[in-house]
């Protein structure tokens, strides 16, 4: 007994403090990882719902683009508001900008194609 020198508490020590720094770090990246996840969650979400709006809006025109579009959906995850921004002959530039119930904000501008009766440019814009 009397003969050891002292070596197995100090390698103890060491292996668990790598094991201890080990485990913090891990669970640091799992609560990056969990809020990146949420980021792309609810902006999936509002992309979905913006989706949604133009399907919706678009599918109401059979033959003729009304000259005045304005309103809102809402939908159980948020809220589209949808706006005619510009029309001409040919085309119609319509704005949606979605809210999710988080409040994730997205904005769009579609281009109509009145003669082909389909969107045909989409514009994502950075919420101002």
């Amino acid at each position: 007994m009397n003969n050891q020198k002292g070596v197995i508490f100090p390698m103890v020590m060491i292996i668990a403090s790598v094991f201890i720094m080990f485990t913090i770090l891990m669970i640091d990246q799992f609560v990056i990882d969990k809020k990146f996840y949420k980021e792309v969650e609810e902006t999936l979400l509002s992309d979905h719902l913006v989706h949604l709006a133009v399907n919706e809006v678009t599918a109401e025109w059979e033959d003729e683009v009304p000259k005045s579009i304005q309103g809102e959906i809402a939908y159980p995850n948020g809220d589209v508001h949808y706006r005619l921004t510009k029309q001409d002959v040919r085309y119609a530039y319509i704005e949606f900008s979605s809210i999710t119930k988080n409040k994730r904000a997205g904005r769009i501008i579609i281009l109509y194609d009145k003669k082909l009766g389909r969107v045909i440019e989409w514009i994502e814009k950075l919420k101002d």
